[in-house]
């Protein structure tokens, strides 16, 4: 039987924590904050509920990465060993283009073209005297990515 609720202290902070069925909340694997020296909280992807999490949604992953332009140098970005329900993936490439082409429960997928695209192939349009459109875009593009748990 698991131990899947603790509520009190954890570390430094008091709190509800729940893991997810089949997960004992407090684990040797974990790399949160230690709770009363018996061990550590699982990770992000393993609990269904922290109480120190702001809004309406748990912060999965966050991380940053790099991605090589052209279509054949997209990179998979793997967020969690198990499934999460409808995650929601937020990048920011610093005013860069990226195209995030796929999410899946685990994992999402960057790309970014050899030329910038036309704006119009995205429904609107931009007024501007500089165009960047069939461009080079930069050999390498930073992403800083968070991935929040979605609601079933």
């Amino acid at each position: 039987m698991a131990r899947r609720l603790v509520l009190g202290k954890a570390g430094s902070d008091y709190g509800l924590f729940v893991s997810k069925s089949g997960t004992d909340v407090v684990n040797d694997s974990g790399t949160l904050t230690n709770v009363d020296n018996s061990g550590n909280l699982c990770n992000n992807d393993l609990m269904i509920f922290d109480s120190r999490e702001k809004g309406y949604t748990q912060v999965i992953a966050k991380g940053t990465v790099n991605v090589s332009k052209g279509s054949s140098n997209a990179l998979t970005t793997t967020f969690s060993s198990i499934a999460i329900p409808n995650p929601v993936v937020i990048i920011y490439a610093d005013g860069e283009y990226i195209e995030l082409t796929s999410v899946s429960t685990t994992a999402f997928i960057l790309t970014v073209p050899s030329t910038y695209p036309t704006v119009s192939s995205f429904g609107y349009s931009v007024h501007t005297s500089a165009s960047t459109t069939g461009q080079d875009t930069p050999n390498t593009t930073t992403v800083n990515y968070i991935v929040l748990r979605g609601y079933a």
